[in-house]
């Protein structure tokens, strides 16, 4: 790849790892960007995923220099997500993956309306925070459930983690955005350390785009500390917006495909009605 061309993915990685770092939702622009630059798909997901992890770990050391990060829930969110995503990575073969991509079409909208509308400060909202057991009880469910949604489909799977746990277990924006980062990472480092063994990593793209992804995460968590819920508010309703437009693209992909497959695939009544006129025709 020449060197504008590394130059111009380069600055897309970086704003892509300033949004992820923020509210998730990088790998949606990131992997577009690689396909269009002219990786096949494999190389490409396993190039991000390296990329992505080291610019995600700067960030999760962002936060947690800033103690933004709850690491009594984190650990034992962890091996719940490494649990369900390698179940996901399982389950995509015996699952039609479409169907997924329908659930969080028309799930996502939902819940981030439910989640990021701002909420009354009062008494009333203090009987609501949940006590450390409740959301340990809840925990392993999120964990799991995203956790096996990225290894089974993937994108967004970041800004979905922001949505459940400020959503459900009641934690704060930036607090979520902090703790999803380093869920993410988890993930992520078990999917690119797969990629690495398989050999499906552009070793020559790894270090300018490492670097790029380092400084929009850094960027990104630095500003997300100093703004806080409201600027995670903001960034996480547009990554939305993004996960959503992308699956609906992906859907409607997958529909002219199917639709121009079937077209071509003639059925076996017009292949039958096709012989029975050859050998009328031979006879």
């Amino acid at each position: 790849m020449a060197a504008p061309a590394v130059g111009l993915l380069a600055l897309i990685i970086f704003i892509a790892g300033f949004i992820d770092s923020i509210a998730g939702g990088g790998g949606l622009i990131t992997v577009p960007a690689y396909l269009l630059f002219g990786l096949s798909p494999l190389p490409a997901l396993g190039t991000n995923k390296v990329v992505s992890s080291m610019g995600t770990s700067f960030a999760v050391f962002v936060y947690h220099r800033s103690r933004r990060i709850p690491w009594r829930l984190t650990a034992i969110a962890l091996p719940f997500t490494l649990c369900g995503a390698w179940l996901g990575a399982r389950t995509v073969q015996f699952c039609d993956p479409h169907l997924v991509r329908m659930i969080i079409i028309l799930g996502v909208p939902l819940a981030a309306v439910a989640t990021l509308l701002p909420r009354r400060q009062s008494v009333s909202n203090t009987a609501h925070t949940l006590s450390t057991s409740q959301r340990c009880l809840l925990l392993p469910l999120i964990a799991g459930g995203l956790g096996w949604y990225d290894g089974f489909f993937g994108p967004g799977t970041g800004s979905l983690l922001i949505l459940a746990l400020h959503g459900l277990l009641r934690l704060s924006l930036l607090q979520s955005a902090a703790m999803g980062r380093a869920m993410n990472l988890a993930s992520n480092i078990a999917a690119a350390a797969s990629f690495l063994v398989g050999g499906f990593v552009v070793g020559q793209l790894v270090l300018p785009l490492t670097a790029a992804a380092i400084a929009g995460n850094y960027c990104g968590s630095h500003l997300a500390i100093q703004r806080g819920d409201r600027l995670v508010r903001v960034m996480l309703a547009g990554s939305c917006g993004l996960l959503v437009v992308a699956l609906l693209w992906q859907q409607l992909q997958s529909s002219v495909v199917g639709r121009q497959s079937s077209v071509r695939t003639p059925t076996k009544a017009a292949v039958a009605v096709t012989d029975d006129r050859r050998l009328r025709t031979d006879d």
